[in-house]
């Protein structure tokens, strides 16, 4: 192999490796779930970049970051099922509790502007006669749930039944994504853009997952099957009698009789 073929191979080895350990930094998640804030929410408020009506434009762009980040969290399982021996996917499993925390922080920051939206909170109340607002409540309660429970202390105290409680992600996602599909006229083009590729991973972990538990059942009964399917048996040997003829010196005769398999026709001795 020339030269500079192996520079080059070792050259993107060494990127790959390096964009691997800054994917794997908690400060890259950092960096990138407060980023998202700031690009979205907090320049455009500087800037004046928020419309005629900034409170009602903060309020429909800080929901949707919280959505689109709980669903980036409830995808990154499916991916490192499909995708065990991917080192990117699993650098970025690393931080599955820094984005959920920050799906539920960003949803409160949503809840706060829809406080503010509707007036404090005496509209508030009045605006819980609004189906989508009790999706939604409901969603963001169990996100709460789950990030105060998102901690080394909660997984001892609960063991087991800690990933049993955090299977409520699912639960949330589904209550937030109708939430955002009821919300108002033109919200379902958004909702469906999160709702289908997670389906879709979803279905396919789940098939993946089915196949593999189910490998060593149809590998036994291809063993039965090769069991019992009749095989061609080996003629038995038999005995071939000594044949009269000439005397030779290398010929005993009165040697008992021998034992050989059965050769074809053509490849039977010739007689002495």
């Amino acid at each position: 192999m020339p030269e500079w073929t192996c520079v080059r191979i070792f050259d993107r080895q060494l990127r790959v490796n390096q964009l691997i350990k800054i994917l794997g930094r908690k400060l890259f998640a950092l960096t990138v779930l407060i980023g998202i804030g700031v690009w979205f929410l907090v320049l455009p408020a500087f800037t004046g970049n928020l419309g005629a009506n900034p409170l009602e434009k903060l309020l429909h762009q800080s929901g949707e970051i919280a959505i689109w980040i709980l669903g980036a969290v409830l995808a990154l399982t499916p991916l490192r099922v499909l995708f065990p021996h991917s080192r990117i996917v699993t650098a970025l499993n690393r931080h599955r509790r820094a984005v959920g925390v920050a799906a539920c922080i960003y949803g409160l920051i949503h809840f706060s502007f829809h406080v503010l939206y509707e007036g404090g909170w005496e509209g508030l109340v009045r605006s819980l006669s609004k189906p989508f607002i009790w999706f939604g409540a409901t969603g963001l309660i169990i996100l709460v749930i789950l990030a105060v429970t998102s901690n080394q202390f909660s997984t001892w105290v609960l063991r087991k039944n800690w990933k049993r409680l955090h299977r409520l992600a699912y639960v949330a996602a589904a209550l937030l994504i109708y939430h955002q599909a009821i919300a108002g006229k033109g919200h379902w083009a958004i909702a469906r853009w999160l709702l289908f590729p997670l389906a879709t991973l979803q279905l396919a972990r789940l098939i993946k997952t089915v196949v593999r538990e189910k490998r060593p059942y149809f590998a036994s009964i291809a063993v039965l099957w090769a069991a019992a399917k009749p095989t061609e048996r080996t003629p038995i040997a038999e005995p071939i009698p000594n044949r009269p003829g000439p005397s030779r010196p290398d010929c005993d005769c009165s040697r008992p009789l021998l034992w050989r398999r059965r050769l074809p026709q053509w490849r039977q001795p010739a007689a002495h």
